[in-house]
């Protein structure tokens, strides 16, 4: 994503995940270019079995959002299940035929397709990437260079650098100096062992 935007010509200045003036981040903004970074998710299948779907909830009179009460699921997934951004294994389509009262005699079809969308595609192997995932690690390479709690946060677009060192700043990291101080204190004339 990094690359992409370098590519796109977007100064290093400007925050990786900003609104559509460029400002602080808009959650949609992220969503969207998750999205099309991760893209393409799924198959033909995935979207086919989609389309299915969607018809069959229709046919039930059915909106997205009473269909996702229906099955206890967020409303989201119903919508990304029917534009085909998520596999579905065979249980939840079963579950999801029930739920929309599909005749067990159009079943089959619907089942197979599933059979095939739920085979996995090279862009599974990208489903880790989160807005979480990646400006963790962009906060990490900007805090091993040695920028400030400020300049990561402008960065990320928060307006909070507490928020920022709080949640995506390193914690952890060994302090040689420390170490020493402490084994100073403590006596010990040995050199002191890198205890992380």
């Amino acid at each position: 994503m990094l690359m992409a935007r370098a590519a796109q010509g977007i100064r290093d200045s400007e925050p990786v995940f900003c609104d559509a003036l460029g400002g602080h981040r808009d959650p949609s903004n992220v969503r969207r270019d998750l999205r099309n970074a991760r893209s393409p998710v799924g198959s033909q299948a995935r979207v086919d079995l989609g389309k299915q779907l969607a018809a069959a909830r229709s046919s039930a009179g059915l909106t997205q959002r009473e269909a996702a009460a229906q099955l206890n699921w967020p409303r989201t997934r119903v919508g990304l299940a029917e534009h085909g951004r998520i596999r579905l294994p065979r249980a939840n389509v079963l579950t999801v035929l029930d739920a929309y009262a599909v005749p067990h005699r159009q079943r089959q079809p619907i089942l197979d397709l599933a059979e095939v969308a739920a085979e996995p595609v090279e862009g599974d192997a990208l489903s880790w990437i989160t807005s979480h995932n990646f400006r963790k690690t962009t906060a990490t390479i900007l805090d091993e260079a040695g920028q400030s709690a400020r300049a990561i946060a402008d960065q990320l677009g928060h307006a909070r650098p507490s928020m920022t060192q709080d949640v995506y700043m390193s914690r952890g990291t060994k302090n040689p100096g420390a170490a020493a101080a402490l084994e100073q204190a403590m006596g010990n004339k040995e050199e002191p062992k890198n205890r992380g």
